[in-house]
């Protein structure tokens, strides 16, 4: 016999908030569970190559496999919200330099650690990680200039081009 479906269909706004947060735990309980099972150092090191490896598999669409910083913030500002973040980017000119400061003011990643109740600040293993594997790639010179995480209003993030 086959079960009736519901009468109510789950309202299409409620299925994507439901996969984002099951997207943003996903990432926060891999980062849990490597340090878990292979110890804090080993997990730590084995959620960043996994991290790598999705960064190369998405770069592999950007043309030499880079983007310039200003059409990276360009993206970033579509791809965002799509995955729950609320942001604006300001583009200044700063001698001579462009130079663009990100604002985050809702994060799903801090967020969804509050919810879970776990101790660690996802601004730690995952924001500071993004800082790092840009200035390691050469992709830009990426500074934290403040995170929600630490009590501030908002994530603030000073982004350059590379230079030598």
């Amino acid at each position: 016999m086959r079960l009736p479906k519901p009468d109510k269909e789950i309202p299409v706004e409620v299925q994507r908030e439901k996969l984002r947060e099951q997207m943003v735990s996903e990432r926060i309980n891999l980062y849990l569970d490597l340090k878990k099972i292979l110890g804090e150092e080993k997990g730590i090191e084995v959620f960043k190559k996994l991290y790598d490896e999705g960064m190369k598999r998405i770069r592999k669409n950007f043309p030499g496999g880079k983007l310039p910083i200003g059409e990276l913030m360009k993206r970033e500002l579509v791809s965002f919200p799509v995955l729950g973040f609320e942001l604006h980017i300001d583009h200044e000119v700063e001698n001579g330099e462009d130079v663009y400061y990100e604002h985050l003011t809702k994060c799903p990643f801090l967020n969804m650690a509050k919810k879970m109740g776990i101790s660690e600040l996802p601004c730690d293993f995952i924001c500071n990680y993004d800082v790092e594997v840009a200035t390691r790639d050469k992709r830009g010179r990426w500074e934290i200039i403040s995170r929600m995480g630490d009590g501030k209003k908002e994530c603030q993030f000073r982004i350059r081009e590379w230079k030598e």
